[in-house]
């Protein structure tokens, strides 16, 4: 019975892990004084924990382990492009000639060599003098990208308040075609508070010219602005480049990543002057099949002076390794082995900066039990994409616990030390228990 209890004592510390327990580790540094912190995980990560993450530990200068959570995919980062101004040209007709103008405006219009539009007139045979604008060009044509909607600015008074336009779009002010029709816009007023809808949405309209009319008559446009699609920029990425070696058939190559990666993006760099179509397989070791996840023709061309190189493929998020590239048959062979250029969005841990630093990041234990919250556990009122507001933290240079050379830790590799020391303690206790049995078993002195 005492030597059962003594087992259970050393048992008890094996299930509390240390830093000891794990194979791997990167100093962490935070900056200033904020409780929550994020991390990137390193390259190094993918490589040696385990699949399932369950190995990631956090601890403190004390060597007392650390609340952690994954963050959520970081997103896009959408920016909003500056409304720019556009030239607008009043069309005057005669009030007798308005409603026949709204619908075919004859117009007599100047523009210089690159069709900016420098002088408008309208022109009505026959008939007094204009006697307001009966509609408004708006020169387009050094807005190069699609509009996406304009903003309209009018001369907002009692009874126009709320108006309604349409909008006609033309590349040569003589046919015209509907963009919008009776949109209706608004702009209110009272007691210093505003209440206003000045958008025009056109979906990516592509126009040099557009013909505004609006309702009531006494509308009167003042500006409009165009606004392009927005901006969005993806989440930062890292990369990884691996040199292909030739595989088994004419123009294979295989590239080996060094760890599992999340892929969103890969590119084959072929050598210089070279255009090869390629398809793209992955697997997880050498006993499975593989799996084409892409195809693409990749170059790197000099022209004019530049080089022109392929853009990357998107993959979606696949996680590999290993990859295969094969060259399609009726391609001439490349001059030497092409490169493989991978980009994924790495992990990021949300964590709880308890207790004095330096901090260190753990990982690379076979047996270790997961140990990861839910990120909405570990922030107070947890909103969405609020871990991307908490201060990043530095991870340095990630290095083994132990000397590679080693040879206890050459012996056991990631097993966990405390682990190996109780089977030890187990066999020699069976041991010990064997020895007392056979004394026992032997018939006493006669």
């Amino acid at each position: 019975m005492r030597l059962h209890a003594a087992f259970l004592l050393v048992a008890l510390p094996v299930a509390a892990q240390t830093a000891a327990d794990f194979r791997w580790e990167a100093p962490v540094s935070v900056s200033g004084h904020d409780a929550l912190n994020r991390l990137t995980l390193p390259f190094a990560a993918y490589r040696d924990a385990r699949p399932d993450w369950s190995d990631l530990r956090l601890f403190n200068a004390k060597g007392e382990s650390l609340a952690i959570a994954f963050a959520g995919e970081m997103e896009p980062v959408r920016t909003e492009p500056a409304p720019v101004p556009l030239p607008i040209f009043p069309v005057s007709a005669a009030e007798a000639a308005r409603e026949a103008a709204m619908q075919s405006l004859n117009v007599v219009v100047k523009n210089d060599a690159s069709g900016t539009i420098v002088s408008v007139q309208g022109r009505a045979a026959n008939k007094p003098a204009p006697a307001r604008a009966a509609a408004w060009i708006v020169d387009a044509s050094s807005f190069k990208t699609p509009i996406r909607a304009l903003v309209l600015t009018w001369d907002v008074h009692a009874g126009t308040e709320v108006v309604k336009v349409e909008v006609q779009a033309s590349d040569d002010l003589k046919s015209w075609r509907y963009a919008i029709a009776r949109v209706p816009l608004m702009r209110l007023e009272q007691n210093g508070q505003v209440l206003e809808q000045r958008r025009v949405d056109l979906n990516g309209l592509r126009a040099k010219y557009l013909r505004i009319t609006g309702e009531p008559a006494a509308f009167k446009l003042t500006g409009v602005s165009a606004l392009s699609a927005e901006v969005v920029t993806p989440a930062p990425r890292s990369k990884h480049v691996v040199l292909g070696t030739p595989g088994t058939k004419p123009g294979e190559y295989l590239f080996d990543l060094g760890a599992r990666l999340p892929v969103e993006m890969a590119r084959i760099i072929v050598p210089s002057n070279s255009v090869a179509p390629f398809s793209l397989a992955t697997r997880e070791s050498d006993k499975t099949p593989w799996r084409t996840f892409a195809s693409g023709t990749f170059y790197n061309l000099a022209r004019d002076g530049a080089i022109l190189e392929a853009p990357a493929v998107s993959v979606g998020r696949t996680p590999m390794r290993y990859v295969m590239a094969q060259l399609d048959p009726r391609s001439p062979a490349l001059s030497e082995a092409p490169h493989l250029e991978v980009e994924w969005r790495p992990g990021q841990l949300v964590f709880v900066a308890r207790g004095d630093g330096p901090y260190h990041l753990e990982f690379g234990n076979r047996d270790a039990k997961g140990a990861i919250l839910a990120v909405s556990q570990l922030i107070p009122a947890y909103e969405t994409q609020a871990e991307m507001k908490l201060p990043e933290a530095r991870v340095g240079e990630v290095h083994p616990n132990a000397p590679p050379e080693s040879a206890l830790r050459a012996a056991i590799g990631d097993t966990s030390p405390r682990k190996v020391v109780l089977w030890a303690i187990l066999i020699v206790a069976v041991i010990a228990l064997a020895a007392m049995a056979w004394k026992l078993s032997r018939p006493g002195p006669t």
